[in-house]
């Protein structure tokens, strides 16, 4: 390469380089004294900072283990809940064994019960831990030990409330916790140290002197930073502390993390610094003098271009291109550059509508919503002309729901019916990745209207649930279809991802299903005891239904009522058959026993914690406005809405029934008592809303 020395002659060219043989020759020696004192500075705050952010990261890492522990005593709580018995290994895996060293569940009656190994010495809470256990959260405490890591439990209801009495108590692998051992996290070279509140160490490297935590107890009452030396065996440590808040999501004492490292270890670089920095510097600035000639010349235009570049890169700016014309490698570089950010913006753009469509497509239990979800990202995504699901029809195999998207305008989904062959289905549970056809080959029958609107090609997908098909994607083009290989693995990935969220959906669908069926059951149980109360309850359900539609009430709100309302009576299961069909007039002991039946039924559903929110309404039904009802004589706001409407839907079905000691009353009758009674047996707002439900149903006929 000929150096030459042309460009001085261009003014700036010679600033440049007269500036810089100034500046490089009279500072050089001050600037060496600096330089070695500012790298030494910076090692230290950088080292602080490391450890600092290697501090916090490891408090975070401890809490999310918590988190992890704390979510699998979930599980085994909601394994002991359905009934599952048996060896936890058998279970649950190996993984809990990893975790925990033992694990039991504490009944108040029966006392301990091994799940896990052999519980030693479990903690003893006090009336906080009680409290906070029996009002949902989990308790973390441990036992600090002399030379050795502290024992750490984890306790946690098994069901939720004031009546619970049923507790996990889980011992923690310390290993696991502070992750070291077989699972080491900690950082390489670092000292670790944990104390809780009171200054008791949890766990540590090497002994911990009183200083040591006095300099902690400092830091965590704002006094000083967080960082601060200490001394042990001779060696000054640098360390860190961060405290972990448990309380966000357990009842338990924050826990200080400290880390320590070694000061010589840090500046270990600096001593071989200390012997080449001097010649590093004179041969610097030689090597500087000569290339600064050549790079002024053509460097300082194309690297401020490229070092621009970066900067948008950096700031996650994929789109911008940097122009370079200089006919050398930076030329080339700038095309390299502006490809990989071009290759960039693809595949995070590729990224996050993947992940928006897995998010859109696992955040709802409901398959309408999530079929449609899923076409419309997955429509605007692929870019395709034609995309749509096919839903097989779990009851009739040959028969199907048909969602499509055919056009850019459509707001959502177009739904129709298809029939599908078995010899169809076959060939798509034979072709379970996928399945391409084009015309004119004979395409199957579910194809044939999209086929008339000019689509050509259809790359399918079948969907499958618990191996068998639940139905398929369709890609439709009206000219040849083609995917590359990494969006036909991104399509199959969302197929299956579409599989596991429609699996989610059929299973809550199923469960609402039964769920449903046994309250109409229990319903029916209790009206088919007496022939006068036949239906009377699915009755009531549907008017107290209407009126808290009318009312605003929330859908969730409404379903609780609807189970209300099937279970209003149930404790009439424990009254005799004498009295409920007695044709006359009731005797004091005889009325004593029908007012029981409220209190009856509450003792029926109390064990089965998915009614707790129905028993307010089968024990207070009978409570009257004014405080005058029984069992326990609640007045106005005390009682609960749901009861309030069922009071009214109640009685006004039992007065216009025939009962065997009278004829059922004309409905003009009924509403005349309910009008007087407002305000003093009844909410005078629900009462409202009754009426006017019967009045829009009088004008209807």
């Amino acid at each position: 390469m000929k150096l030459g020395t042309a460009f001085l002659r261009s003014k700036i060219a010679r600033r440049f380089f007269l500036l810089f043989v100034c500046c490089a020759l009279l500072p050089m020696a001050a600037l060496t004294a600096l330089s070695f004192k500012q790298v030494t500075m910076q090692l230290t705050e950088q080292s602080h900072r490391r450890l600092q952010n290697e501090t916090k990261a490891y408090g975070m890492s401890v809490y999310e283990r918590l988190l992890l522990l704390d979510a699998d005593l979930e599980v085994i709580a909601h394994a002991q809940v359905a009934g599952v018995h048996g060896h936890a290994r058998e279970h649950f895996g190996d993984r809990i064994l990893k975790r925990f060293k033992a694990i039991s569940l504490y009944e108040e009656v029966k006392g301990f019960t091994p799940i896990i190994g052999e519980l030693d010495a479990p903690p003893e809470l006090n009336q906080a831990e009680w409290k906070n256990l029996r009002n949902g959260k989990t308790v973390v405490t441990a036992q600090p030990l002399p030379n050795q890591p502290a024992r750490l439990f984890m306790v946690k209801p098994v069901f939720t409330g004031l009546d619970s009495g049923a507790f996990l108590y889980g011992e923690m692998l310390p290993s696991y916790v502070w992750g070291i051992g077989f699972a080491n996290f900690l950082p390489a070279q670092t000292e670790l140290f944990v104390l809780d509140m009171t200054k008791k160490v949890l766990v540590s490297s090497h002994p911990v002197h009183e200083n040591m935590k006095h300099m902690v107890a400092l830091r965590q009452n704002g006094d000083v930073s967080r960082q601060f030396e200490y001394s042990h065996d001779n060696s000054t440590y640098l360390a860190s502390y961060w405290s972990i808040f448990l309380k966000s999501h357990f009842f338990a004492q924050s826990w200080t993390v400290v880390l320590g490292q070694s000061k010589a270890e840090i500046l270990q670089p600096l001593a071989n610094f200390k012997k080449i920095f001097p010649l590093v510097v004179l041969l610097s600035l030689w090597i500087v003098l000569l290339l600064s000639i050549v790079f002024i010349k053509k460097s300082l235009a194309p690297m401020e271009i490229l070092k621009a570049g970066t900067r948008r890169v950096a700031k996650k700016d994929f789109s911008s291109q940097v122009i370079v014309e200089s006919g050398d490698e930076f030329e080339d570089l700038a095309f390299s550059f502006n490809s990989m950010s071009s290759q960039l913006d693809h595949h995070f753009k590729t990224m996050m509508t993947r992940g928006e469509i897995d998010r859109a497509i696992l955040s709802s239990l409901d398959s309408g919503k999530i079929i449609n979800t899923a076409l419309t990202r997955m429509y605007n995504f692929f870019g395709c002309d034609l995309i749509s699901f096919s839903l097989i029809n779990p009851l009739q195999e040959n028969s199907a729901q048909l969602f499509s998207i055919q056009d850019t305008k459509q707001a959502k989904p177009s739904l129709e019916t298809i029939k599908i062959s078995q010899a169809e289905s076959r060939q798509l549970a034979e072709n379970s990745n996928h399945l391409l056809l084009e015309a004119p080959v004979a395409l199957p029958g579910y194809l044939a209207s999209f086929h008339e609107k000019g689509f050509q090609s259809f790359l399918i997908l079948p969907v499958f649930l618990r191996e068998k098909l639940a139905g398929f994607i369709t890609l439709g083009s009206r000219a040849q279809c083609y995917l590359e290989e990494e969006k036909l693995l991104q399509i199959r990935h969302l197929a299956d991802q579409l599989a596991v969220a429609l699996s989610n959906a059929r299973l809550i669908e199923d469960m609402e299903h039964l769920t449903l069926g046994t309250i109409e059951a229990l319903a029916r149980t209790v009206d088919a005891k007496s022939s006068w109360t036949s239906g009377h309850s699915e009755r009531v359900a549907d008017m107290a239904l209407n009126i808290a539609r009318v009312m605003g009430r929330t859908e969730k709100e409404i379903e609780t009522l609807h189970r209300g309302g099937l279970l209003h009576d149930i404790g009439k299961i424990g009254i005799p058959l004498s009295i409920l069909d007695k044709p006359g007039r009731l005797n004091d002991e005889e009325y004593a026993k029908i007012k029981d039946h409220p209190s009856i039924g509450a003792r029926i559903l109390e064990p089965i914690n998915a009614y707790a929110d129905v028993i307010p309404m089968v024990i207070q039904h009978h409570e009257r406005y004014d405080g005058k009802g029984y069992p326990a004589g609640l007045a106005g706001e005390e009682i609960d809405i749901n009861a309030r409407i069922l009071a009214v839907a109640d009685v006004h079905d039992a007065l216009v029934s025939n009962r065997p000691y009278r004829q059922g009353w004309v409905e003009d009758r009924a509403i005349k008592l309910l009008k007087e009674e407002s305000g003093r047996q009844f909410d005078p707002q629900v009462v409202d809303a009754f009426l006017g439900i019967l009045a829009t149903s009088s004008m209807k006929v």
